[in-house]
């Protein structure tokens, strides 16, 4: 009886001692550098913009912020990285807008990314446009949907990975024109575009920040957006919904960390996000990328996850998505 009573009070004393050391370092976070795992690859729009954000993040912090790129499989190893980490604020992760329609297609999804996260800041939110490369004989959106009604079998279309915006974009064209088009994943906008520009791939949804360089290069030529109205940096290339009604997808990225990150680090940390995003220099170059910049709160971006979550839950249900 003494003995099992001796073993109870020292487990007390350790656990009190823990969260003891736990407030302890909560209070002096942080006090060395910080990582952020980023899931997309260099040069990416969500890799510049991450690194962007890290800066400012590691001016308010007065600490070195470490960009640690873990691409592939559409942002899940990233996030399972995320997940394994200790939970102290000392790494962050990004989510990506694919994480919340990857459970709709995907069987044994290693995590929850409502329940298994806790969410910091949006760091951007924004349209996808659909590009082809020179060669392809088309000119518009109309004349693409007619060719690619024309030759099924011959459009194959690239994504940065299973479950992203990028495969998304495609998957929702298809059902809302009637077309057929072949998915080939890869790990990033880099590999695809490398593809097209061999002509293995005919067809690519991408950030406006992304595709700017090719575009501009001439190297790939823009059909249309995929917001409901034209984007103010690209007035001349119409919104894909003028043609198809009702038809609307947003990529966008937000931060997280793991669950059981004390409240006073994740308050730490999402004020100073909220801070560096919502910066009038930061802001303008982000809208100069054709995103929107983020900096809401954790308990909002939590809802706007959910919310995505469940949205596109109706939308893969609709299309006859099922997980594979």
């Amino acid at each position: 009886m003494r003995s099992r009573l001796f073993a109870a009070l020292r487990g007390f004393v350790a656990t009190g001692l823990a969260a003891a050391a736990m407030l302890a370092s909560a209070q002096s976070f942080p006090d060395r550098p910080i990582h952020l795992i980023v899931p997309y690859s260099s040069g990416s729009i969500t890799d510049v913009i991450a690194r962007l954000a890290a800066a400012g993040l590691a001016e308010r912090l007065k600490q070195p912020v470490v960009i640690d790129s873990k691409t592939g499989a559409g942002g899940i190893i990233a996030l399972k990285a995320l997940q394994a980490t200790r939970p102290d604020g000392y790494t962050l992760g990004l989510i990506p807008s694919g994480s919340v329609v990857q459970p709709w297609l995907m069987k044994d999804m290693p995590f929850d990314v409502r329940k298994d996260f806790q969410a910091l800041s949006l760091l951007y939110a924004g349209p996808l446009m659909l590009v082809v490369p020179p060669q392809m004989p088309v000119q518009t959106l109309a004349e693409f949907l007619a060719w690619a009604k024309a030759h099924p079998s011959k459009v194959f279309y690239g994504s940065s990975g299973a479950g992203t915006a990028t495969q998304l974009s495609a998957e929702l064209l298809k059902q809302a024109a009637g077309i057929e088009m072949t998915h080939v994943p890869f790990r990033g906008s880099a590999e695809v575009y490398t593809a097209m520009l061999s002509g293995n791939v005919n067809a690519y949804f991408d950030l406006y920040g992304t595709a700017r360089p090719m575009i501009d290069g001439g190297k790939v030529r823009v059909l249309g957006v995929t917001s409901a109205r034209r984007l103010p940096v690209l007035p001349d290339v119409p919104a894909m919904a003028e043609l198809l009604p009702g038809y609307e997808v947003l990529g966008w990225t937000g931060f997280a960390v793991p669950n059981g990150t004390p409240k006073e680090v994740v308050d730490k940390l999402a004020a100073a996000l909220q801070a560096t995003l919502r910066a009038p220099e930061l802001s303008r170059r982000l809208l100069d990328m054709g995103v929107e910049p983020g900096g809401n709160t954790p308990a909002e971006m939590a809802r706007f996850i959910a919310a995505e979550y469940d949205k596109w839950g109706q939308i893969t249900r609709r299309a006859g998505m099922k997980p594979e």
